[in-house]
C-alpha cells in the first residue's frame, strides 16, 4: 500500500480509531463505554509503536496482541488486562465487519484468567454507625438516609442511584427503575425501611429550591 512519507497508512490504528468512535456513536453505545474502548485502542497503538511492531490492522497478528497483554499484566491487575482483552475483541470484530481485515487475530485467543477476589462487606455494626451519621430531620439528613438505605437494600451501583428520577420510583410496588451498564433498564425492589426513608424524604425534597428538577 503506497503512502506519503511520514503519513499514516489508511489502515493504521491512528486512522481507524476515530472511525470506530463514529461507528460506536452511531450504535448509541454509552459515552463512557466508547471512552473506555478508545483508551484501550490508543494504549495498544502506542505500545505497538514503541515496541517497533505493526500498527496497521492488516499487520497486527495474534503474537503482537499477546505480547501487549503480557506486558500489560506486568503492571496492572488481572481484571484490567481482561478489560483490555474484551475491548480489543470489540475492536477487531468491527475491523472484520468493516472489511479492514478478513479475520480477527483474536479468533483463537483465550481470555486472560481473573482470580476471584472476595469483596469486603460492611458488618451490621458498621452499617448502623453509617446510618447514625445521617440521623436528624433536615432535608440533607433525610436525603442521605434514603440514599444509604437504597444502596444497602438493593446493591445498585452508585451511578445507577445517582441517575434515578422521581418518576423512577414506584411506591406502590416498592420498586426502583434503574438504567444499568449498557443502558439496560431493570426493576430493583426495595424493602420497608427504604420505603419509609423515601416517605420521609420526599416531602422535604418538595420544599427544596430545585424541587422542579427530575432528579430524585
Amino acid at each position: 500500500m503506497t503512502q506519503l512519507r511520514g503519513a499514516a497508512s489508511v489502515d493504521d490504528l491512528a486512522v481507524l480509531l476515530p472511525d470506530w468512535r463514529t461507528h460506536l456513536r452511531a450504535r448509541n453505545v454509552a459515552p463512557s463505554t466508547i471512552a473506555g474502548y478508545l483508551k484501550v485502542g490508543d494504549n495498544l497503538a502506542a505500545w505497538l509503536r514503541e515496541a517497533g511492531m505493526p500498527t496497521t490492522a492488516s499487520g497486527i497478528a495474534r503474537e503482537h496482541l499477546e505480547a501487549f497483554l503480557a506486558a500489560l499484566a506486568d503492571r496492572v491487575s488481572p481484571a484490567t488486562v481482561a478489560k483490555h482483552y474484551r475491548s480489543l475483541q470489540q475492536l477487531f470484530r468491527w475491523l472484520v465487519e468493516d472489511g479492514e481485515v478478513p479475520h480477527s487475530p483474536m479468533e483463537r485467543m483465550r481470555p486472560p484468567a481473573v482470580p476471584e477476589q472476595p469483596v469486603d462487606v460492611f458488618t451490621d455494626d458498621e452499617l448502623r454507625a453509617l446510618l447514625a451519621t445521617c440521623r436528624g430531620n433536615t432535608t440533607e439528613n433525610r436525603r442521605d438516609t434514603a440514599i444509604l438505605r437504597m444502596l444497602i437494600d438493593t446493591g445498585m451501583r452508585a451511578g445507577e442511584l445517582a441517575g434515578l428520577t422521581v418518576e423512577d420510583i414506584d411506591h406502590d410496588q416498592a420498586v426502583a427503575l434503574v438504567l444499568g451498564k449498557g443502558r439496560r433498564g431493570r426493576a430493583v425492589p426495595y424493602g420497608a425501611k427504604t420505603a419509609d426513608s423515601l416517605r420521609r424524604y420526599l416531602p422535604a425534597r418538595a420544599l427544596h429550591p430545585q424541587a422542579g428538577l427530575a432528579a430524585l
